[in-house]
């Protein structure tokens, strides 16, 4: 289970797992002397109320020390797959953002030509919507 702490100002957020049997060791104590979850869970954090266990906690450390190194292999894994990703659609928003101005123009001199020529009016605003679209897209 993943349990997100949030402090009581600012925008940090802290989020970790906990493992299934822990959270549900916590419900079945919080059943039994009449606790909500998320009360016993802050009391068990904010206190250190856990087994204080040195041999334990040295594995513990060991377990969690090998946990962060394999989810950092992780994260530059995900990196490099992600980069090449965001700089193609970088650049394909910045070529759809150079056609929707040379569509505009288009349309500006089709309208204008139109007047001209004494042809009938026609509407664009479907088109005109989407050209809108791209040319405010942000960076």
């Amino acid at each position: 289970m993943k349990l997100t702490v949030r402090p009581k100002r600012g925008w940090r957020r802290v989020t970790f797992k906990v493992p299934d049997e822990t959270m549900e060791r916590i419900r079945e104590l919080c059943e039994r002397y009449d606790f909500r979850v998320g009360e016993a869970v802050r009391i068990v954090l904010l206190h250190g109320y856990l087994e204080d266990d040195s041999n334990a906690n040295e594995e513990t450390f060991e377990r969690l020390k090998e946990e962060i190194s394999r989810l950092e292999k992780e994260l530059y894994e995900l990196e490099g797959k992600w980069s090449p990703l965001k700089f193609r659609s970088y650049y394909i928003a910045m070529d759809n953002q150079n056609l929707a101005i040379q569509l505009s123009a288009m349309i500006a001199e089709n309208k204008r030509l139109r007047e001209r020529l004494g042809l009938p009016k026609r509407d664009y605003s479907e088109v005109e919507e989407k050209t809108h679209y791209y040319l405010n897209f942000e960076k």
